[in-house]
């Protein structure tokens, strides 16, 4: 009998660090600002946690070797831990509770929340108002009955919704899972760090413990700098925007500008990066730079010209068009699977049955939208939100399994704002533009989602079950236990914001009162059908599609248009000059090692990621047990 990876002790070693993760996470990027793990698409803290269990599993070999965990359970942990975090993250579970009970307590005559929209708040989704004063002030304790009591019912709502969404995303992967990982042969460079470590004999390669050691010496050295200031630094960042004062590059200067970062960790994961697709990022960087440059020239004096984060989400919209393009076929098939008996493709290798996937979509959607509506949203409203939620999710999943970037995400334009665009705000009630504040928080800036990580996961599972050994991932065990791990840690999250809050008062009420400012902005100041913002939305999505079409039609072509929406989000300007480096290493190295040389070379990189994540982790819990500020090694700056 062969040995699976989803054992019953593999998943509850995983769900031991959901509490830790949680705790780490809501300190690091809410209460203390002492760092940012889940901005990023893999996780340092993730990777930190893989590492001790790998670490106290080697020294199982020698004591107890019938106790060793096999590759598979070592990827069943990870998988559990990165599901995890990500919804502990700060644009998941964060983005909702900084809403709850904001609209109340900062209600003043000045700002008019009362009148505008205050009577529209869904009182069943609200803590009650007795228990909102010791809240935000803090100082006080969460463990008094009457506050348990006030804060019990839209919690427990609250982390029902948060499931099912997640519950949807896992279908979807479920139905698209095939098709990318085994008939597009997507290369996910974002698992080749952890497929790695769980490999015996990983940590043996002399260059790995080479990058390793570079990096961790800059990490000591940058680290002890920000503890005594008198000893020296390495710097990693340069800011060009004091250089550019000249028209027109001084268009140029506004946040973030451009700068030349080069932290190991960057370097290591974007030398994974196909090469192809890490020349279009740098590439179209510069044309994203081209457009402010002529736009300067040319004397265009245009608010948000050129509409950058329009033309990203169109951009995304544009990859799922062509996604779905592709897998037409795929997805016609997987349709009559699910209303047919037997079905016509076969699926017990998937994760789940295709019957089940689509209408696991369709009834977990159907909740989604309920809820909503039950809040006082409207049908097409909802509907239509939640339409282009995982439309856009859709497209970073693509993304992230083609290109694997180290960060990706839609500034400031997600579902609302584009539905604002399109109808104009006259024609959205006062009720459900309130009642959509927690939503317009949840998808200001899509940083991170869990939904790339369900997929993940399967081509984890994917990469351990065709090895020739014995050890198998069972995908039908992996989803449930990553949907478990997802209400845990949903669940465990909120308790710690509730621990922390009632101490520190509030933490991460700022992102309420962002959403709150925007819904009164648009009630006070009513908008008719932006077409400006909808023609920018209208180009990324047709320079895609364009662009693929070309990509297809045309070998010689060298772009690759999922790029461009990459390039143009905003902190890719941290990211540009990593590609362009990667790049020009990886053209040298294959050109003249082959692929024999790439291979050889691929330690060193995973080497450097490794050394940060492992230091930056030390770093940050050293922050947590102290209180004192110390190094970010993820820290852009």
């Amino acid at each position: 009998m062969p040995k699976r990876g989803v054992t019953f002790r593999a998943v509850l070693i995983g769900i031991a660090f959901i509490p830790l993760n949680a705790y780490l996470v809501v300190q690091l990027e809410t209460v203390l600002n002492l760092g940012d793990p889940t901005t990023m698409t893999i996780f340092f803290n993730a990777v930190f946690c893989l590492c001790l269990v790998i670490v106290v599993n080697q020294s199982l070999t020698r004591w107890l070797p019938k106790n060793v965990l096999n590759q598979g359970e070592l990827l069943t942990i990870y998988s559990i831990l990165m599901v995890s975090v990500s919804v502990s993250g700060q644009d998941f579970t964060h983005t909702i509770f900084g809403t709850l009970g904001n609209a109340r307590w900062f209600a003043t005559p000045e700002n008019e929340w009362a009148t505008l929209f205050l009577s529209y708040i869904p009182q069943w989704l609200e803590p009650s108002e007795k228990v909102l004063e010791a809240y935000f002030l803090g100082e006080s304790s969460f463990y008094v009955s009457t506050r348990i009591n006030g804060w019990i019912q839209p919690l427990v709502w609250w982390t029902l919704f948060l499931t099912v969404l997640c519950f949807v995303m896992i279908c979807i992967n479920s139905i698209i899972r095939k098709q990318w990982i085994e008939q597009e042969r997507l290369t996910y460079p974002l698992v080749y760090l952890p497929f790695e470590m769980t490999r015996v004999g990983f940590f043996k390669n002399r260059l790995l413990w080479l990058g390793f050691g570079i990096a961790a010496a800059i990490s000591l050295l940058n680290g002890l700098n920000a503890l005594f200031p008198v000893l020296p630094k390495i710097p990693l960042s340069y800011n060009l925007a004091p250089h550019l004062v000249e028209r027109p590059w001084n268009t140029l200067r506004g946040w973030p500008g451009v700068r030349i970062q080069a932290n190991p960790f960057i370097i290591g994961l974007t030398f994974l990066i196909p090469l192809g697709l890490l020349f279009s990022c740098w590439f179209f960087y510069f044309i994203w730079k081209l457009q402010y440059i002529l736009g300067s020239l040319m004397g265009i004096n245009v608010p948000h010209y050129p509409f950058a984060d329009q033309q990203v989400l169109g951009g995304y919209l544009g990859i799922v068009v062509v996604t779905l393009w592709l897998a037409r076929k795929h997805l016609l098939r997987v349709l009559k699977a699910a209303v047919r008996t037997p079905p016509v493709i076969e699926d017990t290798n998937e994760p789940m049955r295709y019957r089940t996937a689509v209408w696991g979509t369709v009834l977990g959607s159907i909740f989604i939208i309920g809820f909503c509506y039950r809040a006082g949203m409207s049908l097409g409203f909802a509907v239509a939100f939640f339409g282009i939620y995982y439309l856009i999710l859709f497209g970073f999943t693509r993304m992230r399994a083609e290109l694997g970037p180290l960060m990706h995400g839609i500034h400031f334009f997600g579902p609302f704002q584009l539905i604002v665009a399109i109808t104009g705000s006259r024609r959205i009630s006062p009720q459900t533009l309130t009642v959509a504040a927690p939503y317009w928080t949840h998808t200001k800036e899509f940083l991170n989602k869990p939904m790339p990580a369900y997929l993940e996961s399967f081509k984890l599972a994917e990469r351990v079950n065709v090895a020739k050994d014995s050890i198998a991932i069972d995908t039908r065990k992996l989803w449930k236990a990553c949907l478990l791990a997802t209400f845990l840690s949903i669940a465990v999250t909120l308790w710690v914001f509730l621990e922390l809050g009632y101490k520190w008062g509030a933490p991460g009420a700022w992102r309420g009162n962002l959403a709150y400012n925007a819904i009164a902005r648009v009630l006070q100041q009513p908008t008719d059908p932006d077409f400006a913002q909808l023609g920018a939305t209208g180009f990324g999505l047709v320079f895609v599609v364009v662009g693929t079409a070309l990509r297809l039609r045309f070998l010689w072509w060298p772009l690759y248009p999922l790029a461009y929406p990459l390039a143009g989000y905003s902190y890719f300007s941290y990211l540009w000059f990593p590609f362009l480096l990667c790049w020009l290493v990886k053209w040298i190295v294959l050109k003249y090692g082959g692929i024999r040389g790439y291979r050889e070379a691929v330690p060193l990189f995973l080497g450097l990621v490794l050394g940060d994540f492992v230091l930056g982790c030390i770093w940050a819990i050293l922050g947590l047990l102290t209180g004192e500020t110390t190094y970010m090694f993820q820290e852009l700056v």
